[in-house]
């Protein structure tokens, strides 16, 4: 798909060393941060033999839970800069590889069926609308069967609650924020059942399991 992502790479190489301290001393768009990067990991069931794919992985912060549960993780982004803070917090960890890549959900470099879970957080609403669908099945094209795709970010139910949120909270940007409901009629109409548990007004986690075949 010839389409770029909302390109804020300069922002985030600028961003990089500070991010850490910033999204743990945000109270507003980053609340309950690490509760949502622990859940992912714990939908994606994830366990030692098990490949991770962290899509926008960033300073690798939910990489690092994944390592931490024997997993082995291939990290994607497009900042250098974020995934040289990775690599620093992380060391040398023969279970991770981080990867730059210039549009990660749109042209992830693996073959099909090479991961058993596809996770992001705090990545997907940088993907303009028009391309999420495409975005999603890119994820699920290197899902292995019976694999998890994970995702947490800020997000909303519905159209109203999105109209309500960015109208109730000054600091809410406006980017390209999903809707529960409308990732719940694409998973739908591909066969799978989207299961989701919120944590603020507006963050989610969302989660499907790949059919067996």
């Amino acid at each position: 798909m010839e389409m770029d992502e909302n390109d804020k790479t300069w922002e985030f190489d600028s961003w990089a060393e500070r991010y850490d301290e910033d999204v743990h001393n945000d109270q507003e768009y980053y609340a309950r941060y690490d509760e949502i990067l622990d859940m992912v990991v714990k939908v994606a069931n994830a366990s030692p033999q098990k490949k991770v794919l962290d899509i926008g992985t960033g300073t690798g912060n939910l990489a690092m839970r994944f390592l931490a549960c024997g997993a082995t993780v291939v990290g994607l982004d497009p900042s250098e800069k974020m995934l040289a803070v990775a690599r620093k917090k992380i060391g040398n960890d023969s279970r991770v590889e981080f990867r730059r890549v210039d549009a990660p959900f749109l042209h992830i470099p693996y073959p099909d069926t090479s991961f058993d879970v596809v996770a992001s957080t705090y990545a997907f609403h940088h993907i303009p609308h028009r391309a999420k669908a495409y975005a999603i099945r890119e994820m699920l094209r290197v899902l292995k069967p019976g694999g998890v795709w994970a995702l947490g970010d800020l997000m909303f139910k519905d159209k109203e609650a999105e109209k309500k949120a960015l109208n109730q909270y000054e600091w809410l940007e406006e980017e390209y924020f999903e809707r529960i409901e409308e990732l719940c009629t694409l998973f739908k109409k591909l066969g799978m059942k989207l299961s989701s548990q919120q944590f603020t007004p507006v963050t989610w986690v969302v989660w499907v399991v790949e059919p067996q075949g």
